[in-house]
């Protein structure tokens, strides 16, 4: 997946649930790092990938 998909998909399933400030608040991260993952400008962190699934309530493995 490219990251212009990835950010549209993590974006379509964040709005589902939370606000970006939300999303902010359970990774530990800036909010500009979380606009520039859903702009697709790059990925999230790896190591950020099994909370970010858990927020999203998706697997990593799919």
């Amino acid at each position: 997946m490219n990251a212009k998909d990835m950010g549209m998909f993590i974006c379509k399933l964040r709005k589902e649930n939370m606000t970006q400030m939300e999303l902010v608040q359970q990774l530990h991260v800036t909010d500009k790092a979380v606009s520039r993952r859903e702009r697709g400008i790059g990925y999230p962190d790896i190591q950020l990938l099994p909370a970010l699934s858990e927020s999203m309530h998706v697997s990593v493995l799919n």
